[in-house]
């Protein structure tokens, strides 16, 4: 996938469409990768940078530092493990502790805003941005679309898309191509099985 596509967070695999309101944010972060094929956003500060200022979550002067960038990572495959656990895989222990450990730089506190009320981040640069993408993740958690957030399971995959299926039960982030191809992958080894190899 080029750089551009990951960086504008609008190509979704199978026509898949993005997942609704602040979780979209969830899941952009969470696809700033392509595993397969590259690139990765966040193999350096410059893709943190873009990203955040493309979603205009960074403030005029503020440049992130390579402390920044391991929080991103950290925080991206945190979510991606628990976007996993969403799809049936059991969810690793240490990853809802590096959500909190996100809350707390971001110093997340709650507001009473007339249309819903929501938490906010107290700090700003990067800790508050990212502070935003774990409270549009606390909010779904509340509502009940988070479990609809799901990660790809192949395992060079692990892309992020929203299970919009009428009881929740996609599997792919595309039947067409992940799906296709781990049902090959299976019946090749059973062929293979089956001839003693």
């Amino acid at each position: 996938m080029e750089r551009d596509a990951l960086l504008s967070g609008t190509v979704h695999p199978g026509g898949r469409a993005p997942a609704p309101g602040r979780l979209a944010l969830v899941q952009m972060l969470v696809n700033t990768v392509d595993r397969e094929h590259g690139p990765d956003l966040f193999a350096e500060v410059g893709g943190l940078t873009d990203w955040l200022a493309a979603r205009g979550l960074l403030e005029p002067g503020i440049t992130p530092v390579s402390g920044d960038l391991d929080d991103a990572r950290e925080l991206r495959e945190a979510l991606r493990s628990l976007m996993h656990a969403n799809n049936g895989a059991p969810e690793p222990p240490g990853a809802r502790a590096v959500l909190d450990a996100a809350a707390a730089r971001a110093e997340l506190r709650p507001t009473f805003p007339v249309e819903a009320p929501e938490l906010v981040p107290g700090r700003g640069g990067v800790d508050g941005a990212l502070g935003r993408v774990v409270a549009a993740t606390f909010a779904a958690m509340l509502d009940g679309s988070w479990a609809r957030l799901k990660a790809c399971p192949r395992d060079v995959c692990g892309w992020a898309f929203y299970d919009r299926s009428s009881n929740a039960s996609a599997t792919w982030c595309s039947m067409q191509i992940c799906g296709a191809r781990s049902k090959a992958g299976a019946y090749y080894r059973r062929r293979r099985a089956a001839d003693g190899h």
